[in-house]
């Protein structure tokens, strides 16, 4: 009896050493985006900003596990216009850092009605609301081109809501 209970104190003793915050992000979800960007003149001695507000996009978001030792995992995030982004992130509690990621098909819309495919580097990090609802807070920096026109891309204003499936 006494041995039984040693050995069900040692489990429960190396159980409690494992992280345990991946599991709470661990799942498959759906997704929408939506925020703006602020665009510049490249290459211009004094380039007026202007605001641009990015297409609404939606998607499926899936999250599993990579390493329970460093509280790493695997985020596949598959966007409806067929670009997919496979990063990596770190969790902390209800917090999740993603690894900054390139996204080659984001289209936005300049002088109006142009639509332009651009490159932008994306820094994201969340948090897990009711372990149903991850928010994600998004930086994006890059270019887009419109003909021989360039343009300096910065947008700190951008959303990504998923909810659980």
């Amino acid at each position: 009896m006494k041995k039984t209970f040693l050995i069900i104190c040692c489990l429960l003793a190396l159980a409690s050493c494992q992280k345990k915050n991946a599991p709470l992000f661990r799942g498959d979800y759906s997704f929408k985006s939506s925020g703006s960007v602020t665009a510049k003149r490249a290459n211009v001695s004094d380039p007026a900003m202007f605001n641009i507000t990015l297409d609404n996009e939606i998607g499926q978001l899936q999250i599993a596990n990579l390493d329970r030792k460093t509280d790493s995992v695997v985020v596949v995030m598959n966007y409806l216009n067929g670009e997919v982004i496979v990063t990596h992130a770190y969790c902390e509690g209800r917090n999740i850092t993603f690894k900054d990621f390139k996204r080659s098909a984001l289209r936005v819309s300049i002088d109006g009605n142009i639509g332009v495919l651009c490159e932008v580097n994306v820094e994201a990090k969340g948090t897990m609301y009711e372990d149903n609802t991850l928010i994600l807070d998004q930086t994006y920096e890059g270019e887009a081109a419109v003909g021989s026109l360039k343009y300096i891309l910065y947008g700190d204003d951008i959303h990504t809501v998923a909810t659980r499936n």
